[in-house]
This record gives structure tokens, C-alpha cells and sequence, in this order.
């Protein structure tokens, strides 16, 4: 019997290193942010890793001491989790809008703040009233640029590509991962954490790396010129 138990602790304890050490891919996408001065997205961003690792590590060690030092438990912290989520797809949708006026962009963050808020008040685990607000950002930012009628550099970025591709990658594994019962040591929950930092970290990137060599229309046309001259 205490065989069983110490396999079952251990898995436990793997279960939760996991789902914190693949919270750390978003340490790139933090420091990128913080640097270029854009402390709202990179403060976002690391309260959502923080707020995810508590969550999942207290799955395991709710109910020890150093725990509950942190004065919530487990669910507590997967709510607050989600409202961090939340907050870094809008923060993401805000950025790629091109806004460039700092008061605007100010006032999309708190109205969707309160939006997402009451989302998570009403109902936090229906999957509808996490995705309301995360869907109304993005639909902001497709009539922002439809309005403009011109399609963005950044959309155009190999950086773009990588982290779309990246976020395909980490959205399959995050559709993997919805039955807990079936994700043994919750590893595609985990795989969901490690790409979906990454591929935040690329498109951040896309805005800002705007020069030829990184543009892909402009990068092939260079490539058969060059081929064409040969």
C-alpha cells in the first residue's frame, strides 16, 4: 500500500514540476516587453505564469502548510489564472492594433479589463465566458485594420509565421489537454504552457522587426531575383 502511495505522490510531484517549469517559456516574451518599456504586457504576462504555477502546483500541495501561506487554494488560483489569460490575448490584440495614441489604448484596457472581470465572476468555468472577451479583442483588432484597409507589415513578418505556427502547435495540445483524466501528468497542459510563451514571444517580434530581410514577400522576391541573375 505504501508502494502505491510513494508512485502516486511521485507522479504528483512530477505532474506539478511540469506544469511550473513549462510556465518559464514565457520568460523571453517578460523580458522582451519590459525592455522596450511596455510594462503592461510584461507584468500581465508574468502574473499569468505566476498565477498558472500556483494553480497547478497546488493541485498537488493544497492542503500542505507552505501552501496555504500563499492565503488562497488551487481554485482560487486557477480563477485568477483565467482572468490573467485573458488579459495577455487582449494585451496581444491591443499591441498588433497600431494604436498610436497612448490614451486609447488605456481606455481598451480597462473597459475590457471590466468585461473580462464580470466574465469570470459570472461563470469561470464555462468555456464561453473565457473566450467572450478574448474573441471581442480580436474581433477589434480585425475591424481596426479592416477599416484601415491595408494589410499590416507585421502580418507579412517570418517572425509572424513562427509565432502563428507556434500557436497552432500549442492550441492542438491545449484541445488535448481539456480532459484531465486522460492527460496523464497533465503533459499536454504542460506542452500548451511551453509553445504558447514562445509563439507570444515571435509575434511580439513581428510588430517590431519590420526590416526587408524579415518581410517573406520581400525575402522570396529577393531570393529569385538573386536566382534569376545567377
Amino acid at each position: 500500500m505504501s508502494a502505491v502511495q510513494a508512485i502516486i505522490t511521485t507522479e504528483k510531484v512530477l505532474q506539478a514540476f511540469i506544469a511550473f517549469s513549462t510556465n518559464l517559456s514565457v520568460i523571453p516574451v517578460v523580458y522582451h516587453c519590459l525592455k522596450r518599456g511596455s510594462a503592461y504586457e510584461g507584468i500581465i504576462g508574468i502574473s499569468c505564469a505566476l498565477a498558472s504555477m500556483m494553480y497547478h502546483v497546488g493541485e498537488v500541495f493544497e492542503n500542505t502548510w507552505w501552501f496555504k501561506l500563499s492565503g488562497m487554494t488551487s481554485g482560487q488560483w486557477h480563477r485568477l489564472d483565467n482572468v490573467f489569460t485573458i488579459l495577455t490575448f487582449q494585451a496581444l490584440c491591443f499591441f498588433l492594433m497600431d494604436i498610436q495614441s497612448q490614451q486609447n489604448t488605456e481606455l481598451l484596457r480597462w473597459i475590457f479589463l471590466v468585461i473580462t472581470l464580470y466574465c469570470q465572476e459570472r461563470a469561470p468555468w464555462q468555456i464561453e465566458f473565457t473566450i467572450i472577451p478574448i474573441v471581442s479583442a480580436l474581433i477589434l483588432l480585425i475591424i481596426r485594420h479592416s477599416l484601415r484597409r491595408k494589410i499590416p507589415d507585421w502580418i507579412k513578418s517570418k517572425f509572424f509565421l513562427y509565432g502563428f505556427g507556434f500557436f497552432g502547435v500549442a492550441a492542438f495540445f491545449f484541445a488535448r489537454g481539456l480532459d484531465d483524466n486522460n492527460d496523464y501528468l497533465r503533459i499536454n497542459h504542460g506542452i500548451w504552457h511551453f509553445f504558447i510563451g514562445i509563439s507570444f514571444y515571435f509575434i511580439f517580434l513581428s510588430k517590431e522587426k519590420l526590416n526587408e530581410k524579415n518581410l517573406l514577400h520581400v525575402s522570396f522576391n529577393l531570393h529569385y531575383l538573386d536566382k534569376i541573375n545567377i
